[in-house]
């Protein structure tokens, strides 16, 4: 996104706050972009860092500054405020969350909104989070979806496939693979998924269940329904870099979060159609612009392990029609996930920046 934005004209300048070196920050430098690190750990250097944005504004005077996730929101838009920058642009990256278990952090969010010139909403669960939860003016919201290397999750060497098997022990006699990549925290509706495939398990006595971000506040009671598993049956993986290769380890995948807000956006929901890996969801984030039961994906209701595990079982039992939802899903995302798309679109909104500063 960065090589495109600047290959259409754009000047940009990267701040990163971060207690040391990213991925991101050495692909950027490799990219020959100017990159800052500010220095961030606590709620101490987060006020060095706004001193820092406050000296860096003041100095290259920016015509727009967008910035992602809470630290950056606070002190980039802050700044950015206080030094007359025209465009100041945040992208919301949560849902809510702050409204259900951290009401006291709502009043920030509400800062933000308020501090923003324009909001950009990856989702429409998003934009009516911030419309009708927190009264932002519609004018200030605008929808642009995330944009996805979608080739690069279709389009994988088997010998990639073949290594991340041997480093799990995924073997084809292990089958069928049911994946769920989620943390474990309740929202996200694990504990789910879980039941589910103990009743699968019934008819599929060799499946195995691999759950990724395996990591999370609701470990133990996730734990406590693993241990009624068979100890072969299921495969925990805190973080596994290659996820393209994982996608095509698996049969089914699963992503059952417990309300139709709980997910932002849900970039899993995309990855996994455009693995093109047959799917079966309940409707949280983006979910609920592009999934279609029996279409696209197999839809289920909120906290039903036994619609989950019927849809797995009927997935496993339809060769015909997994074949058509996986090909009406790569369908569905081709063009609302691009990376042309969201880029267009990134251009148009900062087109209409005040006149004044540089990009």
């Amino acid at each position: 996104m960065a090589e495109g934005l600047r290959a259409d004209g754009l000047e940009i300048e990267f701040i990163l706050l971060n207690s040391r070196k990213s991925p991101i920050e050495g692909f950027l430098k490799s990219k020959k972009f100017s990159v800052v690190r500010l220095y961030l750990t606590g709620k101490l250097s987060l006020l060095l860092s706004f001193v820092s944005l406050l000296g860096i504004f003041l100095t290259r005077r920016p015509r727009i500054v967008h910035t992602h996730l809470m630290e950056a929101n606070l002190a980039g838009l802050a700044a950015a405020w206080l030094t007359c920058v025209p465009m100041r642009v945040y992208t919301r990256h949560h849902s809510i969350i702050h409204h259900q278990l951290f009401p006291e952090a709502v009043k920030w969010d509400r800062f933000c909104n308020w501090l923003s010139t324009h909001i950009v909403a990856p989702s429409e669960t998003i934009a009516n989070v911030l419309k009708i939860r927190e009264r932002v003016d519609d004018k200030k919201i605008f929808l642009i979806h995330h944009g996805f290397d979608l080739s690069s999750f279709r389009d994988v060497a088997d010998t990639r496939i073949s290594t991340v098997r041997e480093k799990y022990g995924i073997f084809e006699e292990k089958g069928p693979v049911i994946g769920c990549v989620a943390r474990y925290t309740e929202w996200k509706g694990v504990q789910f998924i879980v039941k589910a495939f103990q009743k699968i398990l019934q008819k599929y006595p060799n499946a195995l269940l691999v759950l990724c971000n395996a990591q999370g506040d609701y470990r133990a009671t996730i734990k406590e329904l693993l241990a009624k598993l068979p100890s072969h049956s299921f495969l925990e993986i805190p973080f596994e870099e290659d996820m393209p290769a994982l996608y095509k380890s698996f049969n089914i995948f699963v992503h059952a979060p417990t309300g139709p807000e709980d997910e932002a956006f849900g970039q899993i929901y995309v990855e996994a159609m455009a693995a093109g890996v047959p799917t079966v969801f309940t409707m949280s984030g983006v979910a609920n612009e592009i999934a279609r039961d029996r279409y696209n994906t197999m839809v289920v209701d909120y906290k039903d392990a036994e619609g989950i595990a019927r849809s797995i079982d009927f997935l496993l039992s339809n060769l015909k029609d997994t074949n058509g939802l996986t090909f009406n899903a790569a369908n569905t995302i081709d063009d609302i996930f691009s990376m042309s798309r969201m880029r267009a679109k990134l251009i148009s909104l900062y087109s209409n920046t005040p006149k004044g500063g540089q990009d």
